[in-house]
């Protein structure tokens, strides 16, 4: 810290006239001086003024300097004392250091160099002196006005101060130094200094856990920061521990944890119901669909016959209706297949291996007995639409698709269904494009729901769940569909395929 541009104020004592004269002569612009004859005079001096630095002769009558020395130190102690003598008097030296705590002394006759620079010197003593006592009383409004508890330890862990928060916390009144161990009211001591080693940084051990037993049998839970901040006058090592009391905190934690426990019980028991309801249902939905398709089957037969004894018979309104139960029934016989497909896909893992997706399409062209001569198939070459996939699942997945883009283009002169492949770092993306009907683009976020229907049953036929069994596999390929188009201007569904070896991994 610079110190301030002021006058230093210096008491010089002398009994004889001529060295004071001299003394002022000297100093008189580099300092304010002011002269006393005798040490008693020195002292009602002293009493109405302020000196930083004070000089003595050693020999006067009545008061020797070490003697005048001794009273100013007991009296004002931030005054920097300095004692003249001669070469002779080594034993009042020694009496000025231990009664008077003197700075310096300088013999005679004095330099005026010397001395000026002394002077000096000792001024900047009282300075620092000075500024250490005003760090001081601030620190010491802030030890004694703290919320926190603040002790300060020796290097045995023994109390030496509390401030008065500290106190209330430890239930300890004006602690007699060095009487009272910190350790007295730790909890598992052996834990807590390894978690002191843990946390040193240099001379510091920052936010260290630890439980404290407060007589009276109270648990206060703790983060202490304990620094080293200097030594006592016999070289004691000092350290500062500012304690935080984290109670309250800590009863929060653990009730929180409590409630997660509790929570997470209650999540797996609740999950592990759900599945089981899934598993029943699912097991219910498939016992379901597969009872239906026998009776189903036999009264698409039976509407069948009923249609033709009906054409036999001539009976046109009978043959009618005969005819609606046969079509009733194909569509109902329709679902339960798709329902039975939707299950069972969603019971199954998928088995990932490299497959060409193009070879794919065309098995399912021939299945479908697609008629070559309304439809023109886009299709990659052998061997450019690699893919690592469930031939199966993805084999299910093309046959809707296809199925959908001959559906949907059985009113165009000329139906165009592509199938397109591209591939990249994160996977391979499929797409069936085709330039049927399309659907509005505002509702393409439904188009992969259950049940979910873009166009009237009386207009194109279907069941709701083809695309829906699509997203399905999809999701146990850990990849994604979506698809793009707008009224008349036919549709593109997209299916994106996770990287192979990524695949694999989140597969097993």
């Amino acid at each position: 810290m610079d110190r301030p541009a002021e006058k230093i104020n210096v008491l010089y004592v002398d009994d004889e006239e001529g060295n004071l004269l001299a003394f002022r002569a000297s100093f008189r612009r580099d300092f304010d001086v002011h002269v006393c004859t005798s040490g008693a005079d020195a002292l009602a001096w002293l009493e109405q003024h302020t000196a930083h630095v004070v000089i003595s002769d050693q020999r006067m009558p009545g008061m020797t300097g070490a003697e005048f020395l001794a009273a100013v130190r007991h009296r004002w102690p931030n005054s920097v004392r300095l004692l003249l003598t001669g070469y002779s008097d080594i034993k009042a030296v020694v009496e000025a250091i231990n009664l008077g705590g003197i700075h310096a002394y300088i013999t005679k006759p004095w330099d005026p160099t010397d001395l000026k620079l002394r002077i000096e010197q000792a001024y900047e003593v009282h300075f620092l002196r000075a500024q250490r006592d005003r760090l001081f009383e601030r620190y010491r409004q802030v030890f004694d006005a703290s919320g926190d508890p603040i002790a300060i330890l020796d290097d045995k862990g023994v109390f030496r101060e509390l401030n008065p928060a500290a106190e209330q916390l430890f239930q300890l009144e004006h602690v007699p130094s060095g009487s009272v161990p910190y350790s007295d009211f730790i909890v598992d001591l052996p834990a807590v200094l390894r978690r002191f080693l843990a946390k040193r940084q240099g001379t510091t051990f920052k936010n260290v856990d630890l439980t404290l037993a407060i007589p009276g049998g109270a648990m206060v839970d703790c983060l202490v920061t304990v620094s080293f901040i200097g030594r006592d006058n016999d070289g004691t090592r000092l350290y500062q521990a500012m304690i935080k009391d984290i109670t309250d905190r800590k009863q929060e934690e653990d009730q929180l944890r409590r409630l997660n426990r509790d929570l997470d019980r209650r999540v797996a028991v609740r999950t592990k119901q759900l599945m089981e309801a899934l598993d029943d249902l699912g097991a219910f939905s498939y016992s379901v669909a597969h009872d239906l398709r026998s009776p189903l089957k036999n009264i698409k037969v039976m509407s069948d016959h009923l249609g033709n004894l009906a054409g036999m018979r001539g009976d046109e309104e009978e043959r009618d209706l005969s005819e609606r139960i046969h079509k009733g029934a194909a569509r109902l016989l329709n679902l339960v297949d798709d329902l039975l497909r939707f299950s069972r896909t969603d019971a199954k893992q998928a088995e990932l291996a490299p497959l060409d997706a193009a070879e794919l399409m065309q098995e399912c062209i021939r299945e479908i007995c697609v008629p070559v001569d309304h439809v023109r198939f886009i299709l990659p070459e052998h061997g450019m639409a690699m893919i690592h996939a469930d031939r199966a699942m993805v084999k299910v997945a093309l046959n809707n698709l296809l199925a959908n883009a001959v559906k949907f283009t059985r009113m165009k002169a000329e139906a165009i269904i592509e199938l397109g492949h591209a591939h990249g770092e994160d996977g391979d993306l499929l797409w069936v494009k085709d330039n049927g009907v399309g659907f509005d683009s505002q509702k393409k976020d439904q188009v992969f729901g259950v049940f979910k229907r873009l166009h009237s049953a009386t207009q194109f036929e279907g069941t709701g769940i083809g695309l829906a069994l699509v997203d399905r596999i999809m999701k146990k390929h850990q990849g994604s569909c979506w698809a793009e188009g707008a009224q008349d201007q036919g549709a593109t569904i997209y299916l994106r395929f996770p990287a192979g070896g990524s695949a694999m991994r989140q597969a097993g």
